[in-house]
């Protein structure tokens, strides 16, 4: 007798491989977006603090994270260059997270 197990996701016929509990389409999912059941937490203003005071990312810090620090540093002054080479990111990265928050003071 075999128990063949579905999906964990509600409404998905598919079946997971090996051990799993989701299928292979909502793994790639969930491992692209992000759990959608998950809360999202705000970012740690410490962090951002420190990365800002010590010019450099700390371990673990997540993109938000990242992010806040970076609009942080343009409010300073320092230049998208600097910036970029601090999280070792393109400058284009921080020109978007620039634009980014100027659209959200303006909404």
């Amino acid at each position: 007798m075999s128990t063949e197990t579905r999906c964990a996701v509600p409404g998905c016929p598919r079946t997971p491989g090996g051990r799993r509990t989701l299928c292979s389409t909502h793994r790639t999912r969930q491992w692209r977006h992000g759990d959608p059941h998950q809360k999202a937490t705000p970012p740690d203003a410490l962090a951002i603090d420190m990365a800002v005071a010590n010019r450099s990312p700390l371990p673990g810090m997540r993109p938000a994270e990242r992010r806040a620090a970076g609009v942080r540093l343009t409010e300073l002054g320092l230049p998208a260059n600097e910036i970029a080479r601090i999280f070792q990111v393109d400058p284009r990265t921080v020109h978007r997270w620039r634009s980014q928050s100027r659209t959200r003071v303006a909404a």
